[in-house]
């Protein structure tokens, strides 16, 4: 709310769009540098421009939601990973900043944040612990200041030191939606007094583009818009929840394993594209100029015509090739792929799994969950590319110049320059040992 507080008047939202655009592109150059892409402007507009006219990217950079969000934090992780050292003070503090505030901004940024620094503090302990400073400085730190900043906001609005307020009612609606909080209350309700017990044959309810769970949040009939967020609802969702974790973990975890595995595969633009415009929305557009809510009024997507399925064919498309880019530049040439790009495939894989799990696994199964951030496939696939370029130089006998990276006079043929030194003398030995040496 406070990123868009700027842009709440006039015309002003739908410069939204480049703002989203300007961060997007900003993050993108700085990945490409940390990966070690060359630094030419070519190279980074056309990977925008792909990224942009293919992918789920330019969607989300237009829509007003914090989806947008999710794959630049996880750029942004692998960018103080890989760069910390070279960043300058002014730039570690943006980054800082920038992490902060997108974390705040979702929660579920929180627990991806919390499951990258633990997994990553892991492989830094095997691997390279190098990475634990960057990691402690650049992404456990505005974990930390972002749960203060919520824990602050709370206690000054709500009166309460929480994270979320309603967090264990969207941890309830998942339990509810998935079956054993509804098997849990119909044997808690024979002993306990709680709010939903008079509800126990509707909590299992859907509807058309309400699944249980968001039945159970969303609907008009559903429990939440009955109880709202009273303490007394809030305080018995905490307790439901826990219990319902306590005593049947088995059944609880198998149903957030099959989730997280139905959301890592779900990756299509959000199917409620055109769904018909919520009041509120349309409420809210009212307040704006009488031409920017005409605009709004006659949007493909306000009269549900948005082209939803010519954009998932298109994004279909990118992130097959994405996948076979993967395959054929990443893991069949695994030995040449630097260890800048490793990090940032290691990086991109992490993000895409915690999100699977995390949203899946915490709240509904939707699509545009991992839709926000499975443009980072073809952005990996996009690097692999541009960073194969300088990999795959000519080697130096045949160009008559030292290859990268290797000391002038190295392996280049004699009479090209500086070639191998003449030493006086003769050779001596047979023939087979001097093509053996050779």
């Amino acid at each position: 709310m406070l990123f868009l507080l700027p842009f709440a008047s006039g015309w002003g939202v739908w410069l939204i769009p480049l703002a989203q655009g300007i961060l997007a592109a900003a993050v993108l150059r700085a990945a490409l540098t940390a990966a070690g892409a060359p630094d030419r402007p070519g190279i980074f507009l056309g990977i925008a421009a792909v990224l942009g006219l293919t992918t789920s990217l330019s969607l989300h950079a237009a829509t007003i939601m914090p989806d947008f969000l999710t794959g630049l934090l996880i750029l942004l992780v692998y960018v103080v990973v890989v760069r910390w050292a070279a960043l300058s003070m002014v730039q570690r503090s943006l980054i800082v900043a920038a992490i902060t505030g997108m974390t705040v901004a979702h929660l579920s940024h929180l627990a991806i944040l919390g499951g990258m620094i633990v997994l990553l503090g892991l492989w830094a302990l095997w691997k390279d612990r190098g990475i634990l400073r960057p990691l402690a400085l650049g992404v456990l730190l505005p974990v930390v200041l972002a749960a203060g900043l919520l824990t602050t906001s709370n206690l000054l609005t709500a009166g309460r030191m929480v994270l979320s307020e309603s967090s264990p009612v969207f941890l309830l609606a998942r339990l509810i939606g998935d079956g054993p909080a509804r098997d849990y209350l119909a044997e808690a309700c024979h002993s306990r007094d709680y709010l939903l017990c008079d509800s126990l044959d509707t909590l299992g309810r859907s509807a058309p583009g309400y699944v249980a769970s968001d039945y159970f949040l969303w609907h008009p009939d559903g429990a939440r818009r009955r109880f709202g967020d009273q303490p007394r609802f809030v305080a018995e969702a905490a307790e439901i929840a826990h219990d319902t974790i306590a005593s049947r973990p088995v059944a609880v975890a198998e149903h957030g394993l099959a989730n997280a595995v139905s959301q890592f595969l779900k990756v299509q633009s959000d199917d409620t594209l055109n769904d018909p415009v919520k009041p509120l929305t349309r409420r809210l557009f009212s307040r704006f100029p009488a031409a920017v809510y005409a605009a709004f009024d006659h949007s493909l997507q306000t009269q549900q015509r948005f082209p939803r399925s010519r954009l998932a064919l298109v994004e279909d498309l990118s992130l097959s090739l994405g996948m076979l880019g993967l395959a054929t530049m990443g893991l069949g040439r695994w030995r040449r792929v630097g260890d800048r790009v490793r990090m940032l495939l290691l990086v991109i894989g992490l993000g895409l799994v915690l999100n699977a799990i995390v949203t899946g696994g915490l709240s509904a199964v939707h699509d545009r969950y991992q839709n926000r951030v499975i443009w980072l496939v073809p952005f990996a696939a996009l690097v692999l590319l541009a960073t194969a370029r300088s990999r795959d130089a000519l080697p130096a006998e045949r160009t008559g110049r030292a290859g990268p990276g290797q000391p002038t006079g190295w392996n280049t043929p004699p009479g090209m320059g500086a070639g191998t030194p003449v030493v006086a003398g003769r050779l001596s030995g047979s023939p087979s040992r001097l093509r053996t040496a050779r």
